[in-house]
């Protein structure tokens, strides 16, 4: 091989190296807070970056799906019972709340790519408002304390003593989420 052409390759894999480090770091970067989210249940997210390494080609981004770090809130067509015995749509209330917080203007994520649970979503710790999404959903017994979320154990106490949320039901007033999609009957 003559020096022109090693030189020329050389070239070309440096070339490969910083457009595949360039493009890293597109997706690597925090989620920014011009990003879009959309809420697909009580504890899952779908991040719709605005900018990416795509982007730049003319390409769209593509989205990404985020479950909250340590929390695990009803399934969308989970059902609770009140104190009276009567049916409400705790999955569908949880979903909602998260809306609510995901619609506050200054509403943002900080991603943990290191994690990534058995559906590919990464683990997200969110905040609106200043304020913890994870424990706010704890807090008001729309979510549990779950995995490794020890932190919204506290959460978790307080809105059963309180009897907040699913809770106003007491534990015969509805399944867990983990248990739900398992298939335990309501």
């Amino acid at each position: 091989m003559s020096p022109l052409t090693r030189g020329l390759a050389a070239a070309a894999v440096l070339l490969l190296l910083v457009a595949g480090l360039w493009a890293a770091a597109a997706w690597l970067r925090p989620v920014a807070d011009n990003d879009r989210y959309s809420v697909v249940d009580g504890d899952t997210l779908e991040l719709q970056p605005r900018r990416c390494f795509l982007a730049r080609l003319g390409v769209g981004c593509f989205s990404q799906r985020l479950r909250l770090y340590g929390v695990d809130a009803f399934e969308s067509t989970q059902t609770c019972r009140d104190p009276r015995g009567a049916v409400w749509p705790c999955g569908a209330v949880a979903t909602e709340r998260l809306r609510e917080l995901v619609a506050e203007p200054d509403f943002s994520c900080h991603v943990d790519r290191e994690y990534v649970d058995r559906h590919a979503r990464e683990f997200a710790f969110c905040l609106s408002g200043g304020r913890d999404v994870g424990a706010l959903l704890v807090s008001e017994g729309l979510a549990f304390a779950y995995g490794r979320g020890a932190q919204y154990l506290p959460y978790e106490a307080e809105a059963r003593q309180e009897r907040r949320g699913a809770w106003a039901g007491g534990f015969a007033g509805f399944v867990r989420p983990q248990f739900f999609r398992l298939g335990a009957a309501e």
